[in-house]
């Protein structure tokens, strides 16, 4: 029965409907017979980060987390990239320690997202401190991350070390795309 609850929330906010979805969500909890899982405050969770309610989606973690629903890496993951794309990168930095200390490990997609933010305010040392400690849990950047570093660095003039950074992917088998190649075309 859940399953079809969270098959009619994910309709609605493929719709952009995030009233109707929060509606059927709100039902669930108030029906009492038919409880929210992990993939039904996920789904609603995205819906509120894709609307760029952080607030709210906050608000909806703890409300998880009092109805004693443990919240995954996914829904973390998912807070964390909203707030740290919206340059919240304090509270994505809480979330994400809060996060470990829930017992919830980080991936390449967590400090994806917190390098991100960071690049966006232009604190450069703090993603590259980031970076070493994913390395250190070996943890291991994708194309992604690295994307986001060579797109940081040649915004801030710094072409050099942009190359430089795409030689580390080059030596870790790590295949430029079409966005390093713009973002090095861009600087």
């Amino acid at each position: 029965m859940v399953s079809t609850f969270n098959a009619l929330i994910n309709g609605f906010l493929l719709e952009n409907r995030v009233a109707e979805a929060a509606g059927i969500f709100n039902k669930m909890i108030a029906g009492g017979n038919c409880q929210p899982d992990v993939v039904t405050y996920g789904t609603l969770l995205k819906g509120l980060c894709m609307k760029g309610n952080n607030s709210a989606a906050i608000q909806l973690l703890r409300k998880m987390e009092e109805r004693a629903c443990k919240p995954n890496l996914v829904v973390y993951n998912t807070i964390v990239d909203s707030l740290s794309k919206d340059t919240l990168v304090d509270d994505a930095l809480n979330l994400f320690s809060e996060m470990m200390c829930n017992g919830v490990a980080p991936d390449v997609i967590t400090y994806t997202s917190l390098i991100h933010g960071v690049c966006k305010l232009g604190e450069w040392k703090e993603a590259t401190r980031l970076l070493h400690e994913m390395v250190s849990k070996n943890i291991y950047p994708d194309v992604h991350t690295f994307n986001v570093l060579v797109d940081t660095l040649c915004k801030g003039g710094m072409v050099l070390e942009a190359e430089g950074m795409v030689e580390i992917m080059i030596q870790r088998d790590i295949e430029p795309n079409t966005v390093t190649y713009n973002s090095l075309m861009d600087g």
